[in-house]
C-alpha cells in the first residue's frame, strides 16, 4: 500500500510538471498568436474598416512570418465573405483566446502549487521516518 502511494504521488507531480512546462507553455503561445492575430485584425478593422482588414488580411498573408498565423490568414480569408460582422467576430475570437489564456495559466499555477505540496509532504515523510529511526537506536 505505501509503495502505491508513492508512485501516485511521483506519477502526480511527473504530470504536474510535465504540464507545467511544457504542455501550458506550448498552448500559451499558441494562444498569444492567435491573439496577436485577430487583435491585429481588429485594429485594421477599427482604422480602416473593411478595407483596412483585407489590406492587412494580404500583408499578413505575404509576410509569412508565423506558420499559426500563415494558418490563420488564410481561414480567415475564406470566411470574411460570409460575416455579418467582422468587428463582433474579431473581438469574439480575442475574447475567448484571452479566457483561455487566463484558465490555462491558473492550471499552470495550480500544478505548481500542487508540486510543492508534493515536495513538501515527501520532506515531511522523510524528516518523520528519520525521527523514527533515531529514536529507535
Amino acid at each position: 500500500m505505501n509503495r502505491i502511494i508513492k508512485l501516485v504521488g511521483v506519477l502526480l507531480f511527473l504530470c504536474c510538471m510535465l504540464f507545467a512546462n511544457f504542455v501550458a507553455v506550448r498552448m500559451i503561445l499558441r494562444y498569444g498568436v492567435d491573439i496577436y492575430f485577430y487583435d491585429k485584425l481588429l485594429v485594421a478593422y477599427n482604422i480602416g474598416g473593411p478595407e483596412g482588414l483585407k489590406i492587412e488580411l494580404s500583408k499578413i498573408q505575404i509576410t509569412d512570418e508565423l506558420r499559426r498565423e500563415a494558418m490563420l490568414a488564410k481561414d480567415f480569408s475564406t470566411r470574411i465573405n460570409t460575416l455579418a460582422d467582422p468587428q463582433a467576430f474579431l473581438e469574439e475570437k480575442v475574447r475567448q483566446n484571452k479566457k483561455g489564456v487566463y484558465l490555462i495559466k491558473n492550471l499552470r499555477s495550480l500544478a505548481g502549487i500542487l508540486m510543492l505540496i508534493l515536495f513538501g509532504w515527501k520532506f515531511a515523510v522523510n524528516y518523520m521516518t528519520r525521527l523514527k529511526a533515531k529514536k529507535t537506536s
